[in-house]
Formats: C-alpha cells, sequence, structure tokens
C-alpha cells in the first residue's frame, strides 16, 4: 500500500492535487479529522474509496491519510 499524508493547519479549508498511482489502484481515506467522531478514522481493511481521485479537499486545521491500493 501507499500513503498519503495531508495537514492543513490554516483556518480555511485548501484543496491538495492526489499524485497519480499506478494503473488500477486508488485512493481510500483511512483518517479525516475534519469529520466528527467516529467518522473521522476506519478500521484497517475497511477505508472509504475516494470518488474524486485526483484532488482532495482537507478541511481547517486537520489532517487527511490516505491510502493507495
Amino acid at each position: 500500500d501507499m500513503i498519503y499524508v495531508a495537514f492543513n493547519s490554516d483556518w480555511n479549508a485548501h484543496g491538495f492535487e492526489l499524485p497519480q498511482l499506478p494503473e488500477g489502484k486508488q485512493w481510500y481515506a483511512f483518517v479525516n479529522t475534519a469529520l466528527a467522531f467516529p467518522d473521522d478514522i476506519t478500521e484497517v481493511g475497511q477505508e472509504t474509496r475516494l470518488e474524486e481521485q485526483h484532488y482532495i479537499l482537507v478541511g481547517e486545521r486537520s489532517a487527511v491519510i490516505l491510502v493507495g491500493r
């Protein structure tokens, strides 16, 4: 698996362009601290597939951990 981590320490949400994965792989959200508990983290292997695979909006003062598989 590949991991992508984005931190946003600003008071506004910011967009991040995601690295392109090898063919056949997709990005899945493992952690998103902008979401309320218990939706902020998923069980390993139960990550949510991102609908948008090229860009992610990271909420204000939050972090996102993505898994590419």
